[in-house]
């Protein structure tokens, strides 16, 4: 089955079983082994050979507690199962006769014979990967941490000697004594675990008048969550600061510190940074789950057409590429995926970041350090002396870090780099405002590639929906585009935490100057010019990535139009309505608006 899904070579599967001879243990096992095949590859043909189910034990709620610690520990280790379900043999049984167990050999007998005779349930094989199995009975048998809620009961139940807004100097060593203490220990992990399962990219910890406000970032919204006393400000904020190798005494100036958790066996880091302000001090914790974030560029939502022009760009042997966009819309991890791609033996890459957020092997990374001179400016100069081939800055700021890129792009090197603009073609501008000669631009620029974030509407909720007339003519008028298909509309579950929203995938436009366009820039032509002439060449533009989003059902019409995108005078002016309550039905308003209608849209989810 593997050589038949183009999997496993015949030859390589004759030196597997040479190999198998001396190594012992199933062949599947070799196979994977020697690298032949992928563990996924492995559980997936089993499954599909012997019609079992296929389980991803990294999907949140894979796993029922309940299931899991129904199964004796000694019995789930050696055999290397989980019980992930209760289940009924027939549907009209009032409670479940079966416990479906994730297996990496469901040929096992032994294994389903222990489980009966210990649970006296008939166990139902179901397959999943080791490398799951074994991540899975690791956090199933530890002890499991507080519920946040749970958390901040704990801690509301516990009395500080003294508030955190009347601390003086010589209270910092019992403050520091505090934050050791376990209520507020388990409250920073309970927060810490919480944020992982619900794949949070933030965590903010706001200190307000009278109360702590508590929030995580989660597909690009800022959600409110359970908050801790007031009282407890000082210890809780002491406590992020001692495991991140912060100085505790120091309130009135910022402070970055790095830490590591580890969540259903994966490794996520950890950025801290503090800061000041009235009411005490404010910490952002940044989550960066390397295993949850793809740096792949065929996995980041972009079109196949996209893709293939990317590719052909950034093997070019000299020039500068550049990500655009605001805060927060991917520009890194698509930055990432360019190195990720090019990273060979025979190919010397050398970054400089700030900070180093993802740490790829074999990639010379480097970290600037601005209070002791090193800048982007000056590691640049320092990497052109370094033999590189592919330089990546993390992000252009100023006119010297712009002039020593241009001229390691001159020099027969190729320049990755990200800069903060709206749209592809005004790097351009971006560039000019910053000091830069045109005719540079023209010479060095090979491509800009725009992108933005929209949210996924849930698949478990998400439901079609068609479009009122007069409300169809205005987002036509919007979008510059046809709409002659039904739109998804989002609900709202338990699976998206009733968001309607699950994940996000990039909308993005590609802007590769051809010969014509670089005449133009190069004699200082306006952003309009270019933008024309861009069209006129075949360029897509943002508006037209999300449009084709919209038209697939990946997103919503209210995800698009957040996007920001009027066209000219007849942009229609949008607003927010509840008349519907949550039938959330796209409706027009005309009344006494003979001109300039409103479109109205129910944002909020029911419940």
């Amino acid at each position: 089955m593997l050589i038949e899904a183009g999997k496993l070579r015949r030859d390589q599967l004759e030196h597997a079983l040479e190999m198998q001879k001396t190594m012992g243990g199933l062949i599947g096992s070799v196979l994977v082994e020697l690298g032949l095949i992928s563990d996924g590859d492995l559980s997936a043909t089993l499954a599909s050979s012997l019609g079992l189910e296929l389980i991803d034990l990294n999907r949140l709620g894979a796993v029922d507690p309940d299931a899991a610690h129904f199964i004796p520990e000694a019995i789930a280790r050696r055999h290397k199962l989980i019980g992930v379900r209760f289940d009924k043999s027939k549907p009209d049984r009032k409670t479940p006769d079966r416990v479906v167990v994730a297996m990496s050999d469901p040929s096992d007998f032994m294994a389903l014979d222990s489980i009966r005779a210990a649970t006296n349930m008939e166990p139902v094989p179901a397959v999943a990967t080791r490398a799951q199995i074994a991540d899975a009975l690791q956090t199933a048998y530890l002890e499991s941490p507080l519920s946040l809620e749970e958390a901040v009961g704990e801690l509301k139940d516990f009395k500080v000697e003294t508030p955190s807004d009347k601390l003086e100097g010589d209270d910092f060593a019992r403050l520091k004594s505090e934050a050791g203490l376990a209520p507020v220990v388990r409250f920073v992990n309970s927060m810490l675990f919480e944020a992982a399962r619900m794949k949070a990219s933030d965590i903010h910890i706001e200190p307000q008048e009278h109360h702590l406000r508590c929030r995580f970032r989660i597909d690009g919204e800022l959600r409110v969550v359970a908050p801790p006393p007031k009282e407890l400000q000082a210890a809780i904020i002491s406590r992020i600061k001692i495991i991140s190798a912060l100085d505790i005494a120091e309130r009135r100036l910022p402070q970055d510190g790095r830490l590591k958790i580890r969540f259903l066996g994966r490794n996520i880091d950890v950025r801290v940074s503090t800061m000041p302000t009235v009411h005490g001090e404010k910490v952002v914790l940044r989550l960066l789950d390397q295993s949850a974030t793809t740096l792949n560029l065929d996995d980041l939502g972009f079109e196949e057409e996209t893709v293939t022009a990317m590719r052909r760009i950034i093997q070019s042997p000299h020039g500068i590429v550049l990500l655009c966009g605001p805060t927060g819309c991917g520009k890194s991890t698509t930055l990432y995926s360019f190195v990720r791609e090019l990273n060979l033996a025979n190919v010397n890459i050398v970054t400089v970041e700030d900070p180093v957020e993802y740490r790829i092997e074999g990639v010379n990374q480097t970290h600037v350090r601005p209070q002791i001179g090193l800048t982007f400016a000056n590691c640049l100069r320092t990497i052109l002396r370094q033999d590189p081939d592919v330089v990546m800055v993390g992000e252009i700021r100023d006119l010297e870090t712009l002039e020593v890129a241009v001229r390691a792009s001159l020099t027969g090197h190729i320049v990755f780099s990200t800069l903060h603009t709206n749209t592809a073609v005004s790097s351009v501008t971006r560039m000019v405002n910053m000091g830069l000669q045109p005719y540079l631009i023209a010479a060095t620029l090979n491509a800009a590639l725009s992108q933005r974030l929209v949210r996924k509407v849930c698949k478990a909720c998400g439901k079609q929906t068609t479009l009122q007339p007069l409300a169809r003519e205005a987002l036509e008028r919007c979008l510059g585009q046809e709409i002659d298909f039904d739109v998804v509309q989002k609900v709202g579950c338990p699976e998206c935490g009733y968001t309607g929203y699950k994940g996000r995938v990039a909308v993005n436009e590609l802007f590769e100057p051809n010969e014509a366009i670089r005449d133009l820039i190069g004699h200082g032509g306006d952003e309009h010019a270019i933008e024309e002439a861009a069209k006129a060449a075949g360029m897509k533009f943002l508006i037209d990535n999300a449009w084709r989003k919209l038209k697939a059902g990946v997103t919503t019409v209210e995800e698009v139009l957040s996007l920001g995108f009027q066209r000219a005078e007849d942009a229609a002016a949008l607003t927010r309505d509840r008349k519907k309550g949550d039938t959330q039905e796209l409706i027009f308003d005309n009344e006494d608006k003979p001109e300039g209608q409103t479109l109205d849209f129910d944002a909020n989810p029911p419940g």
